[in-house]
């Protein structure tokens, strides 16, 4: 059994995964349409990127335009 993941850890397995889905079209359109966080949360789990709401909810603070999801504001287009 492992130790569980703290806050930073998990930040960075959500920076992991948004670095590979600005490299992979195919994966940024799947999150683009995503409905709520738990769709997101599942589509990363499914490949192997593990966060919770919470490590969410620490990203969307960093944005301004809090009337999109999070996942919007972390492509350009």
């Amino acid at each position: 059994m492992s130790a569980p993941l703290s806050d930073s850890q998990k930040d960075q397995i959500l920076e992991d995964f948004i670095q590979c889905a600005q490299s992979d079209s195919e994966l940024k359109e799947e999150i683009k349409s995503s409905r709520n966080q738990d769709e997101l949360i599942a589509l990363a789990e499914q490949r192997g990127y593990h966060f919770d709401s919470l490590t969410l909810l620490r990203k969307w603070s960093e944005h301004t335009d809090f009337s999109q999801p999070t996942w919007m504001g972390w492509f350009a287009d």
